[in-house]
């Protein structure tokens, strides 16, 4: 078994960008968005402009501003990407959900692109994790299937997981957890406890996206046992008067020049662009 301390250890950086920058040496590219800020006076004349007729159907679906505000989010990021990262017309473009595969596709004319994403958001954030195939395909992942999962979650101080945690964490995730309470003092004790619940709470979300698993399937399974063979990177996102926990698993490295498994680098960063001004201009032509 792993060092679990390691799985709670802060190994995110976030850098702020007003423009769409794209890592060319990043074996994953991750961004993150606060969506609340588009103005939801223009929310759907922005959904008009930028979302594919069939993206437009799904989101006209969803019934609460945030839900809407995530989904173009998600959306903008992904398709502007493959616009400047891969040269693909953004018009042409539509991310739809495969039932069958359980992910997200990119699709052109109907033809999925050599593109693999997998998204997650909350209370407004969006988190959104890309990997082209000219990254991707290497001997090793020809053999191999991509894995890729992510996971973010609001560190809410009213919703606790002591509950959920009882019932269905394992014993080596509960005992990690409490080893975590252990470093601190008493007066914060409770508060790291907490943070460490959700720690699981992400690591197991990204792990059912990465191995394509329903999340009940793996509620009673020791998630450090799943990520022995998998690239692990967890920290934590302090915005306004926010906190947010947040997982990314895949079999892919985030960088190239970095090896972070929680069994031989914790120390190792994984930069997240946070993005500040997506809907300032229009992003719909290739830079």
């Amino acid at each position: 078994m792993p060092h679990t301390a390691a799985f709670f250890s802060q190994q995110l950086t976030f850098s702020s960008h007003s423009d769409f920058p794209v890592s060319s040496d990043a074996g994953i590219d991750l961004y993150l968005f606060n969506s609340n800020n588009i103005d939801s006076e223009q929310l759907t004349a922005l959904a008009a402009q930028y979302l594919h007729p069939q993206e437009q159907a799904v989101f006209a679906k969803r019934k609460q501003q945030q839900a809407k505000q995530e989904y173009l989010a998600s959306r903008v990021i992904i398709k502007t990407y493959a616009s400047q990262c891969l040269g693909y017309d953004f018009d042409s473009l539509a991310v739809l959900f495969d039932d069958k595969d359980t992910c997200l596709k990119v699709y052109q004319h109907g033809e999925v692109i050599a593109l693999h994403s997998c998204i997650s958001h909350s209370h407004g954030q969006v988190l959104v994790a890309l990997v082209p195939v000219k990254h991707a395909a290497t001997q090793a992942l020809t053999i191999k299937p991509m894995q890729l999962g992510v996971d973010l979650e609001w560190i809410s101080t009213k919703r606790s997981l002591e509950k959920v945690a009882k019932h269905y964490y394992h014993s080596e995730e509960l005992r990690a957890c409490m080893a975590q309470a252990e470093t601190v003092t008493e007066e914060m004790s409770k508060a790291v406890h907490a943070k460490a619940l959700y720690r699981i709470w992400t690591l197991k979300e990204a792990l059912a996206k990465a191995i394509k698993q329903p999340i009940a399937k793996l509620l009673r399974d020791n998630v450090f046992a799943h990520c022995l063979q998998l690239h692990v990177h967890s920290g934590c996102y302090e915005a306004v008067e926010q906190a947010f926990d947040i997982s990314i698993i895949s079999n892919v490295e985030v960088t190239d020049n970095t090896s972070n498994n929680a069994d031989n680098n914790a120390n190792a960063s994984t930069d997240i662009k946070v993005l500040t001004g997506i809907f300032n201009h229009d992003l719909r032509s290739v830079k």
